[in-house]
């Protein structure tokens, strides 16, 4: 059984501010000792916040949602993505149908630089929630590190579909960097040129 869930970021966020761009932690609605984890956490002191909340990842068999959220957001500003993708599958295990501790975990996974793992976990979170630009945004980040471009044109133009800001994380994410200027990459953007003639604009629009 689960107790509390961790709410949904906004669309196309990763975890904030837990390292970069997979889940914000939601605020504890009820626990003291989690309210105040939670309160050292957004001050930048995770490890003391982490001390406060370990004790509150289960209690009486239930698993809690916004205590496992936020221990791995902790582990995570910490530096500690194994650890953190550890919390993140007690929380999966305990509500397999919940996307967002999947994409927590997928997101975990890859920094801590489990790729297979990473897809597997994102790739179940398409399938709970196929409309999250994040998601896409994270599975084409691992298709550039596996060397599989046709699945980095086909995840990153869903995900700027389903977010048009994400576009300019081309010239921001290392990953996806080197895909800015492919002509297959922009060709399946909105607005972007097709591939084929570059000559073709100048054509169709002489009279």
């Amino acid at each position: 059984m689960i107790s509390g869930t961790p709410s949904s970021p906004p669309a196309g966020g990763e975890r904030t501010p837990k390292k970069g761009p997979a889940a914000p932690v939601s605020a504890p609605s009820s626990a003291s000792g989690l309210q105040r984890a939670h309160e050292l956490f957004k001050q930048g002191r995770a490890k003391e916040a982490l001390a406060l909340v370990r004790p509150l990842l289960q209690r009486k068999g239930e698993v809690d949602g916004d205590a496992c959220a936020l221990a791995a957001a902790c582990l995570g500003a910490e530096g500690d993505y194994a650890e953190a993708a550890r919390v993140d599958r007690l929380l999966c295990d305990a509500d397999p149908d919940n996307p967002q501790g999947w994409n927590s975990l997928g997101y975990d996974l890859f920094h801590a630089g489990d790729l297979d793992g990473a897809l597997e976990a994102f790739e179940h979170a398409v399938g709970l929630e196929p409309t999250r630009a994040s998601t896409y945004f994270n599975l084409a980040r691992i298709a550039a590190r596996m060397g599989d471009k046709s699945k980095v044109i086909e995840h990153f133009a869903r995900a700027v579909e389903l977010q048009p800001d994400l576009r300019d994380r081309l010239d921001e994410d290392p990953d996806l960097r080197p895909f800015k200027d492919d002509p297959d990459m922009l060709g399946r953007l909105p607005g972007g040129t097709p591939t084929g003639d570059p000559y073709a604009e100048y054509y169709a629009t002489r009279s």
